[in-house]
């Protein structure tokens, strides 16, 4: 898609989709100097300088960052090294209900289809052993049960990697769609389940040992959003099972959600992994002044997209970026819906009636994310929200306690991070929130 010279063109060019591989060299801007770290680089690094060493990572980032392009990124700089394996938990799997099994599950799907399309050679021994695992009565059962005999008919296709593919597929999907067999997994009471480490593993080693046939030195593994499912299922997740996760012996990338940092279980978690966060494009100081150099990466990214005169006042886009706080998703949004306003009333260009509906809409969705919060026996209610809100916009250190009203709030980017010394700061449309309800001056 070329870059927009009219507002039809507009809407299509700011997805909230991460910029395509292919695509890179049309759209991609480097924003490390407006995140003060080059979070991919030092992932590029250490994957490069230490091939055939597992490493395991966590990627943190605000949502609408841009965390999903910066990885697509890194594939586009290691892809002549690495076969990358990489899937969305949210598109593949139940981000409601995600059980650790389902990924090693999706991920032996992936090294099947993997080896079919490069016609890896896999041992017999392994087929073999793994066809003894499919045949013990546990498995029989899982299968005549929750995948049912039709499915398994479907699959009639002689016993090998594409059975393998087809079964793993099969099993995915069936553990994704049916809570019954998604709670034989959550609880492990099928013994015979939790040896899918061994055989993923094992696969991993089939793989790896044919990988100069096609060209590369190792394995990457990247799962997506991790980070947008409901954190108390990643919290589970990474409390619970990280012993599990970096079990796997091949270099792995899980995207982390930022509210978990910020959890008293984090060193916990992050002490199995190598943890890197993603700062969020700062476009202004601590003390609220100016940041010119984010501001122009940020007018940069958008001028690959559209032609700036769209914008009827050559101040507007200014204001967007002011009103974004370096949120790249927020000012994208707000650029759509401006310039879909404008469509709607026939304009050629976006004027300032766009942009103020575009604006009251963004700050509504903020407003409305502050309410009362009942999980189980833990109620936050708005109060505590606002007070946690107000206490940031007026503090100097710009360094909020961490308690459970905060990590909501940054989970939802009611507050957002910056680079520096790690400082945080209220987002703008929710400022104006605040002063609305005369809370702040």
């Amino acid at each position: 898609m070329e870059k927009a010279t009219d507002l039809k063109g507009v809407y299509g060019q700011f997805s909230p989709e991460p910029i395509p591989v292919e695509d890179l060299d049309k759209y991609y801007v480097s924003a490390t100097e407006g995140r003060g770290d080059n979070t991919t680089k030092a992932i590029e690094l250490v994957l490069l300088d230490n091939t055939h060493v597992n490493t395991h990572f966590i990627f943190a980032g605000y949502r609408g960052c841009g965390k999903s392009t910066e990885l697509n990124v890194l594939k586009k700089r290691i892809q002549d090294k690495f076969l990358i394996i990489d899937f969305s938990v949210i598109e593949e799997l139940d981000p409601f209900n995600l059980n650790y099994i389902e990924l090693f599950v999706t991920i032996m799907e992936k090294l099947f289809t993997v080896a079919i399309e490069h016609e890896l050679s896999i041992h017999d021994n392994y087929l073999k052993s793994i066809q003894t695992w499919l045949q013990t009565e546990e498995i029989v059962r899982i299968k005549e049960k929750y995948i049912g005999t039709d499915a398994e008919a479907g699959l009639d296709m002689g016993f090998g990697i594409p059975y393998l593919q087809k079964f793993f597929a099969t099993f995915r999907v069936s553990a994704k769609n049916n809570q019954s067999m998604k709670q034989i997994l959550t609880r492990n009471e099928e013994p015979k389940i939790s040896k899918l480490t061994g055989y993923c593993n094992d696969l991993i080693g089939e793989a790896k040992r044919d990988l100069q046939k096609i060209g590369k030195e190792d394995i990457l593994v990247i799962i997506e959003d991790l980070d947008k499912v409901p954190l108390d299922v990643s919290t589970k997740l990474f409390t619970n099972y990280s012993n599990q996760l970096t079990e796997l012996q091949t270099n792995c990338i899980f995207t982390f959600p930022i509210g978990l940092v910020y959890n008293p279980k984090y060193n916990m978690i992050s002490s199995y992994f190598q943890p890197f966060i993603l700062p969020m494009i700062k476009v202004n100081d601590k003390d609220g002044s100016s940041f010119e150099r984010g501001r122009e990466i940020m007018r940069t990214i958008v001028r690959k997209r559209m032609d700036d005169t769209l914008f009827e006042d050559e101040n507007m886009l200014e204001d967007m970026i002011e009103n974004s706080g370096g949120c790249l998703r927020d000012l994208f949004r707000l650029i759509k819906s401006a310039a879909l306003d404008a469509r709607i009333y026939e304009r050629e260009k976006i004027k300032q009636d766009d942009y103020r509906h575009a604006y009251n809409r963004l700050k509504r969705d903020y407003s409305n994310a502050i309410a009362d919060k009942i999980d189980g026996d833990q109620t936050v209610y708005a109060k505590e929200y606002y007070d946690t809100l107000t206490a940031l916009v007026n503090s100097e250190t710009k360094q909020p306690d961490n308690t459970i009203a905060a990590l909501d709030l940054r989970q939802n980017l009611s507050i957002l991070g910056y680079n520096d010394d790690g400082w945080c700061d209220v987002h703008p449309l929710v400022k104006q929130v605040l002063k609305d309800k005369g809370l702040i001056t």
